[in-house]
């Protein structure tokens, strides 16, 4: 339904005042009031203003209106009498000015009247001031008052820079209806939020396109605009849009996200994001950017998802295109749980598609108390699950954590799990796993992705990415005995049911360094792959690594590196671990390890076959050549076969 006439002049006159910014501290000559808007019934009241000052003042009303004192020095309380209306509708200021004429401030009294021009409890729509046009402070404050009323079909437009004064925002209940910002600038405002989400918007269902928020000129933060919650509110959501199940388009976002997050309960999960804190639907995020501080502060015990752009996903059908988080993200709230952290998304439950987005800015996390089971950091996502699709991603933030508990950290992704493709994606940012504590969890690092697992779901895909920033994990003393241990590739960390990794590029340097005796593998492409399903044999094709890949351990013992693969199918505890192949996959880069035994230019340990790879390089500082290239290619304790193998020109 359509605002009415009536209503829209309540909340013009309502907005004038919501707009204007309090004093909380008072100079010389200074007067100020509250609140600022009063609404009294028909039949008159009594009502009581507070009014702070530093000076002589004098006070001014309507005629209907009678304020006792009309002047002083210093604060006070005003009283206003507001007589008996039996006519229409009316409103008036109570003015007060200091004697110097300073400083004034002004109170809108609204006051209902007996006589209504339309008393029909369900009229039709009415004409409407100034359209579906928002100009000014005063008509965005009108607008978001009712947003929530709003039919899906309405359109609005900005069609001005919006300088809201350090007003206090309530946010939108929900807003399924149309607004074209027309790439005009909202600033200078104040979110807080009495509930557990936080948000201009809490639930968007509608179209929010071409708007900036929280600059003054577009290009850098106005330093006052907040999204947060008010005194004693916790959240369980938080961003510009608390939910989005609609569609956000151009909407770039530099107001600061301020996350209160409470041990207590509130939701199975968290979600903050410098754009949308939950996807709760099928939903699209088209060519949004966020160059938002996100600040987290609490200890949870939940699952917690952060990202640029989204923070978590429960839903299928969501799209992220063109995306791109600028804004470094540095995380350091203790987390009792797991918590996943994306330059542009932190975790996603359901069949979502990233295409084109980019990631800008450093993702850390830095935090000596440890969660009590896993977390996951990447530069474009933390923990993508159910066949999420990434593709033509990129990332050059520097990607780390120096968490003491189990890490999977990528260029791209942190952890794909349950199935998925990682596609023509490129990094060019450091990923680093550094830990100055000893400690028995196993890591996994990588270029594109940390980590992939689960044997129960669909197997993933890793085609033709390209990365170029150094992947290190540097470890106090790891002892982890955990199957997994310590992997580190410049494209992947750690696989175990991957179909396909092909025609990918590794050119950064790829090292781990374990002052612990853990197991601890390192490969150009792979750090470790292991396939415990039968029905999904993994084969490696057209991989090439350039960049230099070491491993080191305590006693060197149990060091693993390849030029392709570092561990090519040894699981601790599993069995048949021989169905891993690798095809024309190519090295040209250094290999050095401890473990002389565990060394190769294609294959560090290998357990599958290798076929018609292309070997160079140099293992251990001997240069490849057709006279050694037998014995250089896969590490000699090596169990699996190498056919074809040829010299890298």
């Amino acid at each position: 339904m359509k605002i009415k006439s009536f209503l829209c002049s309540v909340l013009a006159l309502a907005a004038f005042v919501a707009c204007q910014e309090k004093q909380s501290i008072l100079t010389p000559s200074q007067v100020s009031l509250d609140p600022l808007i009063i609404k009294v019934a028909a039949a008159g009241e009594t009502k009581t203003v507070e009014l702070k000052a530093n000076c002589e003042w004098e006070a001014s009303a309507p005629s209907w209106v009678t304020v006792a004192p009309t002047s002083g020095i210093g604060d006070t309380s005003l009283s206003l009498i507001v007589a008996a209306n039996d006519g229409k509708d009316r409103d008036g200021e109570l003015v007060v000015t200091a004697k110097n004429a300073n400083s004034t401030a002004k109170v809108l009294v609204f006051q209902s009247g007996k006589e209504q021009v339309n008393p029909d409890p369900t009229p039709g729509p009415g004409p409407e001031p100034g359209g579906t046009s928002i100009k000014t402070a005063e008509q965005l404050a009108a607008f978001l008052s009712e947003a929530s009323t709003l039919a899906a079909d309405e359109e609005w437009t900005i069609d001005a820079d919006i300088d809201c004064g350090g007003a206090k925002i309530a946010p939108v209940g929900s807003f399924s209806a149309s607004l074209d910002g027309k790439n005009h600038k909202i600033y200078n405002f104040v979110v807080e939020s009495a509930d557990t989400k936080a948000g201009v918007v809490i639930t968007n269902t509608g179209t929010i396109k071409n708007i900036i928020f929280g600059s003054a000129d577009g290009s850098k933060y106005d330093g006052k605009s907040v999204i947060g919650y008010a005194e004693g509110a916790v959240g369980e959501y938080a961003g510009l849009v608390a939910e989005n199940a609609g569609t956000l388009e151009n909407v770039t976002n530099f107001a600061t996200i301020d996350f209160k997050a409470t041990p207590e309960k509130p939701g199975d999960y968290l979600g903050v994001g410098g754009i949308a804190g939950l996807a709760s639907g099928a939903g699209n995020f088209v060519n949004c950017t966020n160059y938002a501080t996100i600040n987290a502060s609490g200890t949870v015990t939940q699952e917690v998802g952060i990202g640029g752009i989204l923070g978590y996903t429960q839903s299928s059908d969501v799209k992220l295109t063109s995306c791109v988080n600028a804004a470094n993200l540095t995380v350091t709230m203790p987390v009792a749980k797991v918590l996943m952290i994306g330059g542009i998304a932190g975790r996603t439950n359901g069949t979502i598609v990233l295409d084109k987005c980019e990631n800008k800015g450093d993702i850390a996390y830095e935090q000596a108390e440890a969660p009590k089971t896993w977390m996951a950091i990447g530069g474009i996502g933390g923990v993508f699950y159910n066949g999420a699709t990434l593709s033509s991603c990129k990332n050059s933030g520097r990607i780390s954590s120096n968490l003491q508990q189990v890490t999977r950290a990528g260029g791209i992704l942190g952890t794909l799990n349950r199935g998925g493709t990682v596609e023509k994606c490129e990094n060019s940012g450091e990923v680093s796993i550094a830990q100055a504590e000893a400690n028995a969890n196993w890591q996994a690092a990588g270029g594109i992705v940390g980590s992939q697992e689960r044997e129960d779901a669909a197997p993933a895909k890793l085609i033709g990415n390209t990365n170029t920033g150094k992947v290190s994990v540097d470890l106090a003393g790891n002892t982890t005995g955990h199957q997994n241990r310590i992997a580190v590739g410049g494209i992947i960390g750690l696989g175990t049911l991957v179909t396909e990794v092909s025609g990918n590029t590794n050119k950064g340097a790829v090292s781990v360094d374990n002052k612990g005796a853990a197991d601890s593998w390192a490969g150009g492409v792979v750090g470790a792959m292991v396939s415990t399903a039968a029905d999904y044999p993994t084969a490696l094709s057209n991989n090439v690594n350039e960049g230099a890949v070491s491993a080191k351990t305590a006693d060197d013992a149990n060091s693993i590196a390849g030029g392709v693969i570092g561990n090519n199918g040894y699981y601790p505890g599993k069995t048949d671990n021989s169905k891993i192949t690798l095809t024309g996959d190519k090295n040209t880069g250094a290999v050095t390890c401890g473990n002389v035994s565990k060394v190769g230019s294609i294959a560090g340990f290998n357990l599958g076959t290798l076929t018609n790879c292309v070997a160079g390089g140099s293992v251990n500082g001997t240069k490849l050549a057709e006279g050694n290239l037998a014995s250089l290619t896969q590490g000699s304790a090596s169990s699996g076969k190498a056919n074809g193998t040829t010299l890298a020109k």
